[in-house]
């Protein structure tokens, strides 16, 4: 009941800023888009185990499900309250809890980082003491960094590997925050921002968070939610408010829609393991669906 709260409460927030301004930049080719799931409820982050294994958080259901290459899908964790970013490394499962509307607008501390190793199927809380981490990324040292759309106090969070017991706020003073990815170099993280009026993209200097750079405005009240990086350096975009994916180049800031009419779109990722593409995108969304993007 919680979920589906949170999950009426941010499409009320995010219905009001809907603006009709396309993104910034040259117009590119669409990616042609197909559906391979439907009906699953709120959809709010998705990871590739490198196995043939696709991971998703069934946000209403409180899950994370399995996806198979054949489509089938099945309950790999329930009882699972709020769960948001998805990671997969060293031979396990990160992902968020709390990542609820109602923790994020009261500043409520319940969030927390869960681990599933797969080799013993094993489930443990590896951080906690979060308030609403929304997206979830680790960085090149093995450090964790949480980030917070909904309210205000803590910035973007950081989890240090040797220290998870003492959860790093306001890292990076970045107060909203969605999406983030690391760039191919390392040494820097860029995150969106889902309130803004103007859809801002930023750049942190990762051995130095305070120092914040805007990248690019993608158009007006775009919704930005979670985002992936290619091997290029370029960012694609989720949407939410707009339906549509962004693609867009930091080096030169220019960026286009490759997809639209894609619903409420929450996570991107390029396929990785046996039966998914790696030169396509897969997309969830708040609609129930999981999509395929296949370029032109």
């Amino acid at each position: 009941m919680r979920a589906r709260l949170a999950a009426a409460v941010v499409t009320l927030a995010l219905g009001l800023l809907v603006g009709s301004a396309p993104a910034a930049g040259a117009a590119c080719r669409h990616w042609s888009a197909r559906t391979l799931l439907s009906d699953r409820g709120w959809l709010e982050n998705l990871a590739f185990d490198g196995r043939g294994g696709l991971f998703l958080s069934a946000l209403e259901r409180s899950a994370i499900l399995r996806v198979r290459p054949s489509g089938r899908a099945s309950v790999l964790l329930d009882s699972v309250d709020s769960p948001g970013g998805l990671r997969v490394r060293n031979g396990s499962l990160f992902f968020n809890t709390g990542d609820d509307a109602i923790s994020g607008s009261m500043g409520l501390a319940d969030g927390t980082i869960g681990r599933y190793r797969f080799d013993t199927r094993r489930r443990t809380t590896w951080a906690s003491g979060l308030t609403m981490p929304n997206g979830l990324i680790f960085l090149p040292n093995g450090d964790a960094v949480v980030s917070r759309d909904i309210g205000t106090g803590t910035g973007m969070t950081r989890i240090r590997a040797r220290d998870r017991r003492h959860p790093q706020i306001n890292w990076s003073p970045q107060a909203d925050s969605n999406g983030m990815a690391v760039d191919p170099s390392g040494r820097w993280l860029y995150t969106d921002e889902t309130g803004s009026v103007d859809s801002r993209v930023v750049r942190i200097r990762i051995a130095h968070p305070r120092r914040i750079r805007t990248v690019a405005r993608l158009g007006r009240s775009k919704g930005l939610d979670d985002m992936t990086i290619d091997r290029r350096g370029r960012l694609f975009v989720a949407a939410f408010a707009t339906g549509e994916v962004i693609r867009l180049n930091p080096a030169t800031r220019a960026s286009c829609v490759i997809g639209s009419k894609l619903g409420h779109p929450t996570s991107v990722r390029f396929g990785a393991g046996r039966g998914w593409s790696r030169r396509s995108l897969y997309l969830t969304s708040a609609d129930g669906t999981l999509q395929k993007l296949s370029p032109p």
